[in-house]
């Protein structure tokens, strides 16, 4: 699994509302626009290990513990 993976995997197992609460938390944490985020959730681009404990951070919970790359 990728770290793209774990975090489309997390995102999806919320609810709508839980799903906008931490997505704006990542969103916030890392600077990043909506848009970014998508691309990672999608795969389009890879997620740059500097954000991993950030989005780690605004989780809560380490997601990327089962990560190849």
């Amino acid at each position: 699994m990728t770290a793209n993976d774990a975090l489309d995997k997390y995102l999806s197992s919320l609810k709508p509302n839980e799903r906008s609460a931490k997505s704006r938390d990542i969103r916030a944490l890392c600077q990043i626009s909506r848009y970014v985020l998508s691309d990672w959730r999608r795969g389009r681009t890879p997620i740059p290990w500097v954000f991993r404990d950030k989005i780690t951070e605004a989780l809560g919970e380490n997601i990327f513990i089962n990560v190849t790359n």
